[in-house]
């Protein structure tokens, strides 16, 4: 049966893959992670402003370490413009769970190539399918499209831009 895998802005749908949590909980948790006014999520507008694009993978466990090859072990305390200094090379950076410590940079992910894919650029088949595999939270930041792609537990979600956000916010407060 061939997965499919839905892709919404500010919703979610999408085929659940058998995880233990709610699945609204680790929504919740993933999207937490990558809220306006976090370390991440500045470190993320950093890269798109840049265009440079990036490869984020949150969590080391030992299924993410084991799709990962070559590389720099960084093992340094996150901060936004470290994050966007390691987004110019071209592999991708592997923070530790709660995106604290920036563990790796330039590395290159080599998840399973039989798992199926929607996705056409190389950045976001690499993070489909290392996310699937893994079961971490993976976030591919689109060179030239300014699109942040969040990929975990069989979904795919995409970050609407922050000034779309907000222009929400101001327009709900004027209510």
């Amino acid at each position: 049966m061939k997965r499919e895998l839905a892709e919404t802005r500010g919703t979610i749908k999408a085929e659940k893959r058998g995880a233990e949590r709610k699945p609204e909980k680790r929504i919740l948790e993933c999207l937490s992670k990558v809220a306006p006014g976090t370390d991440l999520r500045l470190g993320i507008e950093h890269i798109i402003k840049a265009k440079t694009g990036g490869l984020l993978v949150i969590g080391n466990s030992d299924e993410v370490l084991a799709v990962t090859d070559g590389g720099f072990l960084i093992d340094c305390k996150f901060s936004p413009f470290k994050l966007y200094e390691l987004a110019k090379m071209d592999g991708a950076i592997i923070l530790n769970e709660d995106a604290s410590r920036i563990l790796y940079a330039n590395t290159q992910l080599i998840p399973d190539p039989s798992l199926s894919t929607l996705e056409t650029g190389t950045r976001h088949r690499a993070a489909e399918r290392t996310a699937r595999q893994t079961g971490a939270l993976v976030i591919s930041i689109s060179q030239k499209r300014d699109v942040v792609s969040l990929y975990f537990d069989g979904l795919k979600y995409v970050l609407e831009d922050i000034r779309v956000v907000l222009a929400k916010c101001n327009q709900a407060l004027q209510t």
